[in-house]
């Protein structure tokens, strides 16, 4: 059984609101009328309750017009469908009212029982119409803003296949073929020199790999996030263990801070993160530098950082670091290369794991970059701490 038509009847004059009473009761349409003598009342009214149609006059003493018409088509929900009143008959008015929101409008002379049913049903069925427009409208956007995206990934994609990931094989191709050429002259220092250039390239190569097959598993959703206690000392001490030579190589210390410390977290996921932020903080500081990976307690869980003593950014870049459209690479203080995708892999990760990726940066004086995670509940302190408790 159809529900009947909730209709707000907004108007000064007593006598036209008891003509529409009459027109809508004679008209055979089921309803429930509401009346306001005034625009004030009327969008109190239309504000409390709920309306499929408002029937508003034109000329109203209290309210501007096409204010009141403003405020009832902002008001939250799937709109009201308003159709105007008036004594006068002016087709430029009419238009104005039409392009400002309304979706009739009907002389008063002409508002017969039928003619007023009928402009109700058609307001009514526009008004439907119209919310039914605007969430394809809103779908389109969203479909036509997931497109863009993905083709953002794969304008990325190709970009690094086709620059970022050929650059290294042809290092292993030109090292090889010199290599093979020292190996017949039997010059060992050569060979020495072009075997670690070769391994070099080669250890770029499968980072770069490594970080786009992660990067490429996250856009296509099929990375399964497990969570469970990870214990950030061990996990940190092993990235920096991981990181340690090429830290050496440029005379930097490594420090870790995070002893007692376990979050709530996928480990894998917690290591890529802290391996390409310390790799990236190494990457990025002098000689004589510190990478510190460290951890703190807060209200909320455990705030991860790692910070270095580094070169650090300009406000203006900060802004563009997790932007996939504006992807850049700058070389490191010894000329390391990168592909900028390492830091949009640790964005993806921590915001995978319901937290969000922070960055603040001095120049000259270093960079931090920051996250936070659930407090994960370590067995043995509880039953220390009952124990001590008892």
């Amino acid at each position: 059984m159809a529900s009947p038509t909730r209709i707000l009847l907004i108007d000064d004059d007593a006598v036209d609101r008891a003509s529409v009473r009459r027109a809508l009761k004679k008209s055979g349409l089921k309803h429930v009328l509401s009346e306001a003598p005034d625009g004030t009342t009327g969008l109190r009214l239309a504000q409390a309750g709920a309306f499929d149609c408002v029937l508003l006059d034109y000329r109203l003493p209290d309210v501007d017009t096409f204010e009141l018409l403003a405020s009832l088509l902002a008001l939250p929900g799937e709109g009201h469908a308003v159709l105007m009143l008036t004594g006068e008959a002016d087709e430029a008015l009419a238009f104005r009212l039409m392009r400002a929101g309304a979706l009739d409008y009907l002389a008063k002379a002409d508002a017969t029982p039928s003619s007023l049913a009928r402009a109700i049903r058609y307001a009514d069925a526009r008004r439907g119409f119209q919310v039914q427009l605007d969430e394809a409208r809103r779908e389109a956007e969203a479909k036509s803003l997931e497109l863009d995206t993905l083709n953002r990934q794969k304008t990325l994609l190709f970009s690094i296949i086709a620059h970022d990931l050929r650059n290294p094989f042809q290092a292993l191709l030109g090292l090889s073929e010199v290599l093979s050429k020292a190996v017949a002259a039997k010059d060992h220092a050569s060979i020495e020199r072009r075997a670690k250039g070769i391994n070099d390239a080669a250890t770029q190569a499968y980072a770069l790999l490594e970080s786009l097959f992660s990067w490429a598993s996250l856009q296509m959703d099929t990375l399964t996030v497990s969570i469970t206690n990870v214990d950030l000392d061990l996990a940190a001490t092993e990235v920096v263990r991981g990181a340690s030579e090429a830290a050496s190589d440029k005379g930097l210390v490594l420090v870790t801070d995070c002893a007692g410390l376990h979050v709530s977290a996928q480990r894998d996921m917690i290591a890529t993160v802290l391996r390409n932020l310390v790799s990236n903080a190494v990457k990025f500081t002098l000689p004589g530098g510190t990478v510190t990976v460290a951890a703190r307690r807060t209200e909320a869980g455990v705030e991860v950082s790692v910070t270095d003593t580094g070169v650090g950014m300009p406000p203006g870049k900060l802004g563009d670091l997790f932007r996939l459209d504006r992807r850049t690479t700058t070389n490191g203080t010894a000329g390391e290369r990168g592909s900028g995708l390492g830091l949009l892999l640790c964005r993806d990760l921590v915001e995978r794991q319901g937290s969000t990726l922070t960055v603040t940066s001095i120049i000259d004086l270093g960079t931090t970059f920051r996250f936070e995670l659930p407090a994960a509940t370590v067995l043995g302190t509880a039953a220390s701490a009952t124990a001590s408790n008892s």
